[in-house]
């Protein structure tokens, strides 16, 4: 049995609909939430100084035999940013910039920027619904019966808020196979969506029936919002922009971000 989303105010509870593109009400709610995972960071014991940071920075560069033009348009980040804070004339890069390099180096952000790595400690999450990759379908939740755990390894400032969705189809399947397990938390336990997150996104029809999918935030040269696919079948590699929805749908709204994801193999 499931269980379908049909009524936006009782089931989602901390979303708001006010425009066509939500990012779940997190800007109006967040005084009301300070004291949750937006603002909550795990501080490194020994702060670096900048100088420290710089040394980090240049050395994986130089091991890595990397260029930082190329790195930083692949990663699309401001060159001149890193040029800036290695040549002494800024103090330090915006976490964000850390960020993105990492996801191009495929390395976690704190090889790049010196702080100490965040402890992830093996937890249980309850699988609760599927989720079509790419593609919009009814968001459905399942029976308890239907649910299972999972024990997969979560950030510590996670701890009793990771969600966990099972993937079906295959219109993001350059990430996230078919039949995988993606862990998310809601936005109001993190923070807003960033370019190159993978997102839960809820599409509010007219009739008031939402239906769920997961892809990757974009955003543009021009401030623009996108919903990427990440697909290697041709029916799946058209994006969707936020603000211009199609006509069956009211509204668009980001619900959550993925953090992780799972993958059950035979042993």
């Amino acid at each position: 049995m499931i269980q379908r989303i049909s009524n936006p105010r009782g089931n989602i509870g901390d979303s708001h609909h006010g425009g066509l593109f939500s990012i779940s009400g997190y800007a109006a709610q967040l005084k009301m939430h300070t004291g949750m995972g937006a603002t909550r960071r795990i501080r490194p014991s020994m702060e670096k100084t900048p100088d420290q940071r710089r040394d980090i920075l240049r050395n994986y560069i130089k091991s890595n035999g990397l260029k930082i033009a190329s790195w930083a348009k692949s990663s699309g980040v401001d060159k001149n940013s890193i040029y800036n804070f290695l040549n002494g004339h800024s103090n330090a890069l915006d976490p964000r910039t850390y960020a993105k390099l990492a996801r191009t180096a495929q390395v976690p952000s704190w090889q790049l920027s010196g702080d100490e790595p965040e402890v992830s400690s093996p937890t249980s999450v309850m699988v609760s619904g599927e989720v079509q990759a790419g593609v919009f379908k009814e968001a459905v939740e399942w029976e308890s019966h239907e649910s299972f755990a999972v024990d997969v390894p979560v950030p510590s400032r996670f701890q009793g808020m990771a969600r966990a969705l099972r993937v079906a189809g295959n219109s993001m399947n350059k990430e996230f196979k078919e039949g995988s397990i993606v862990i998310w938390v809601k936005m109001l336990d993190f923070r807003p969506p960033r370019d190159g997150d993978h997102v839960v996104v809820y599409s509010h029809a007219h009739d008031d029936t939402i239906e769920a999918t997961l892809k990757q935030y974009r955003v543009d040269g021009e401030g623009g919002k996108w919903l990427w696919p990440q697909s290697d079948h041709p029916d799946h590699q058209m994006p969707l922009n936020t603000n211009n929805p199609p006509e069956n749908i009211r509204s668009i709204e980001v619900v959550g971000i993925v953090i992780g994801d799972y993958r059950q193999r035979v042993l």
